[in-house]
């Protein structure tokens, strides 16, 4: 199972994202009071947004989901891919190709099997879902801990919560400082302040988002400088220094931590599983002694290894009073006792 990293930031600028009539930012009359002033005159600098023909930018207006959808395709350099959103059935034609994109990449699923909701409004929590997986980051923000500390964190909805709650802590989208008005609907100002994160200070957020995972997930870690180019750094507690990828560090330490959090198992947990969960376990822990991350490596096809295994471990907790023992423990054992691993001889 191998992770993939989509880049945060991409050449690809969001022309035309809310309509094909655009204004330049110095013809931008109705800012001036907005508290994201300099975000949106540096991203029509950048072309990155654009007004309308009659000088407005329109900060306080909603965005829809479609006209969002277009914005973080094309930030993201996706290709447009109408045919992936073919199942959707409230689409308007211009949408379609970008709506597809994002599903293609695995950002969005849409609202059922037949709705994508592109007109409705997107909310901000439905932005922070949609902006961490275009990180790349979904499946590490679910190995944290969070504190609640929006004071309506309550109103945020359970699939979205971690997503929230990491974008806050890398202070990416940080609400009011109190409330984060999760069901709220995105504003072209707020959308301006995010994308401003998202590309022009893309570096500076990565690189914490980095940060908020390795540290927590392993203690030997003191800092981690992102290079740029899918490179970094990582300064171990040590006071070693090592160069790696981004992807394949971030890959080492998805396995690491679903591998090492089954020290907690015990027989008991074992023998509450059906077959096809015991299954999907051993699985796993054979997929994980076939990378390069572990000590051990396999002397026996999986399937064989999966046959062996299952049967050696059922045996071990087969009656209740074994059950309090160690379950990796005791797998590890039986994968050694029945020469199905080996370990690597390190130089």
């Amino acid at each position: 199972m191998k992770k993939t990293i989509i880049s945060i930031v991409s050449a690809a600028m969001l022309f035309g994202v809310f309509g094909s009539n655009q204004a330049a930012a110095s013809a931008f009359t109705d800012i001036d009071s907005s508290p994201m002033k300099p975000h949106i005159e540096r991203l029509a600098q950048e072309r990155i947004i654009t007004g309308y023909t009659d000088g407005t930018f329109r900060p306080k207006e909603k965005v829809t989901r479609a006209q969002y959808a277009k914005m973080l395709a094309l930030a993201m350099g996706l290709a447009p891919d109408a045919n992936a959103a073919r199942q959707f059935t409230d689409l308007a034609d211009w949408s379609r190709p970008y709506v597809g994109a994002l599903v293609k990449a695995r950002i969005t699923n849409g609202k059922s099997k037949t709705s994508f909701g592109g007109n409705d409004f997107i909310t901000r929590q439905e932005m922070a879902v949609m902006f961490v997986r275009a990180m790349g980051l979904e499946e590490f923000v679910h190995m944290l801990d969070y504190n609640n500390s929006f004071a309506d964190s309550s109103k945020i909805s359970s699939w979205a919560k971690h997503h929230v709650f990491f974008l806050k802590d890398i202070g990416f989208a940080d609400g009011n400082g109190k409330y984060y008005f999760p069901q709220d609907a995105t504003t072209r100002e707020a959308f301006a302040k995010l994308t401003y994160r998202f590309t022009i200070e893309e570096h500076k957020y990565f690189e914490l988002a980095l940060n908020r995972i390795a540290l927590e997930v392993y203690e030997n870690i003191k800092k981690v400088t992102y290079l740029g180019d899918n490179q970094i750094n990582v300064t171990y507690t040590d006071g070693t220094v090592e160069d790696d990828q981004i992807d394949v560090f971030l890959d080492e330490l998805w396995w690491n931590y679903h591998y090492y959090s089954l020290e907690e198992m015990d027989g008991h947990d074992w023998a509450a599983m059906n077959s096809t969960e015991k299954r999907e376990l051993i699985m796993f822990i054979l997929d994980y002694w076939d990378t390069d991350y572990d000590i051990y490596f396999l002397t026996r096809t999986k399937e064989d290894a999966y046959r062996v295994l299952l049967e050696r471990v059922n045996l071990v907790f087969m009656y209740d009073h074994q059950r309090n023992d160690n379950f990796m423990r005791e797998f590890i054992w039986a994968a050694v006792d029945t020469r199905t691993i080996d370990t690597v001889d390190e130089e």
